[in-house]
């Protein structure tokens, strides 16, 4: 009897311990500061609203999150006509209550091939733009809507009363479903104390599918690095997290239940002894996802030693396939976070703050090598 609960113990801690992974796989890649060509990028030469956010390419279709008056998404044709404008401030049905984002540029296919847009409503609900019928239309179409609210929330009694506090959590869609989510939550610290432990999930809506905890995979001083957004592969549910202070691109492959990481060899590693995490110099930021290939935008190589301000810098364009390996670099002469992806011209786009304006690189040459 003895041996059997033994035996039943021994399995019980196995079946645990693969649910909490304790460990990832590190591909040791020499990526940084191999790029031996610059790429000029050229503004897109049209007026374009004021305090541009972000830009997806969707089919022959460039859409631009702005702060517009009114509208706060523009639309335009692949050689840069003007379509139209969405997403209006208000509380009409086919409104917004608050400044709507994009999901990491994420762009979802309804079952009629209509291409949809994916838009967080204020941390309040998600709701979903069909382009090409609101195209036709000549207002904003919403086809779908999700409850789901990409934060979690931690009561704290203090001594002048009860706090409410918020912790922001990266996600995606997956199974190109709104109602399927990918989510990341960091740990929430509050006087020292964890308020919220740290986990990554599968979800529905407002439902638990699964959830992991990665308290076995980071200790505190590790989670203070890991900062980033998340980037998902057009068809498959494969997940890319790029790290903003440290060099490791983690990938996740949900369905699987499987995290593996990419890290620069040589460089800070999680196995080093980490010092403060330096919020003034970015590593790896902005990425677009392709079948075959993902690129990430990376600031931290010589080239900008001597970079003085933001403005100064010009990102690395890395990029890998889906096995984790490098396949080459390129320096972009402008600074830029958010990027697209035209996969039938090979055309880059990035959104100039310093400037305010859209700059198109292209990578057909290069993807061509």
């Amino acid at each position: 009897m003895k041996q059997i609960l033994i035996l039943l113990a021994t399995i019980l801690l196995a079946v645990s311990c693969k649910n909490s992974p304790s460990a990832y796989d590190v591909h040791e890649v020499d990526c940084v500061n191999k790029s031996e060509e610059t790429i000029n990028g050229v503004p897109v030469g049209v007026e374009l609203p004021l305090d541009i956010r972000d830009i997806a390419v969707c089919d022959s279709f460039l859409v631009v999150m702005c702060h517009d008056d009114e509208a706060r998404m523009s639309v335009y044709s692949s050689d840069w006509n003007y379509l139209g404008r969405f997403c209006f401030i208000g509380r009409a049905g086919n409104e917004f209550l608050h400044d709507p984002s994009m999901v990491s540029g994420q762009i979802l296919r309804g079952k009629d091939g209509h291409a949809l847009i994916p838009l967080i409503d204020g941390l309040e609900c998600v709701r979903v733009v069909d382009l090409p019928r609101s195209l036709e239309a000549g207002r904003t179409i919403i086809s779908n809507e999700s409850r789901y609210k990409p934060y979690k929330e931690a009561v704290i009694e203090e001594e002048f009363g009860t706090v409410t506090a918020r912790n922001d959590i990266k996600f995606v869609f997956i199974d190109n479903d709104i109602r399927h989510q990918f989510e990341w939550c960091r740990p929430m610290l509050m006087n020292g104390t964890v308020r919220i432990d740290p986990y990554y999930a599968v979800m529905n809506d407002t439902t638990v599918v699964r959830s992991v905890s990665t308290l076995s995979l980071f200790d505190e001083e590790q989670f203070k690095f890991i900062h980033g957004d998340l980037f998902k592969h057009p068809s498959r549910n494969l997940v890319i997290f790029p790290l903003n202070y440290i060099d490791y691109i983690f990938m996740i492959d949900v369905d699987n239940d499987r995290i593996s990481a990419i890290h620069q060899q040589g460089s800070l590693s999680f196995d080093d002894q980490l010092p403060r995490v330096d919020f003034t110099k970015t590593h790896f930021g902005g990425a677009v996802c392709t079948e075959s290939y993902f690129m990430v935008l990376y600031y931290a190589g010589d080239i900008n030693k001597g970079a003085s301000e933001s403005k100064d810098v010009k990102p690395e364009l890395m990029i890998f396939d889906w096995d984790g390996n490098f396949i080459r670099s390129v320096i972009l002469d402008t600074m830029m976070y958010r990027i697209a992806f035209d996969e039938r011209t090979r055309i880059l786009y990035g959104v100039d703050r310093e400037n305010d304006h859209i700059v198109r690189f292209d990578l057909s040459k290069i993807l061509a090598q």
